[in-house]
């Protein structure tokens, strides 16, 4: 259930940097940078990001 739970998670992750990335075309770039900020944040959440020293 987790393995599809990541899936859609990531799924919608990517429909809204996808999104964001239309609104950035039309001069609208808070839906790309709050994407970006989402991916970020679930990144560092389950670890993938590197650690500091």
């Amino acid at each position: 259930m987790k393995f599809l739970a990541a899936i859609a998670v990531y799924l919608c992750i990517g429909v809204a940097l996808g999104w964001g990335l239309l609104l950035a075309v039309k001069g609208s770039l808070w839906f790309l940078v709050a994407g970006f900020v989402v991916y970020v944040l679930a990144l560092a959440k389950l670890g993938c990001l590197p650690k500091p020293h």
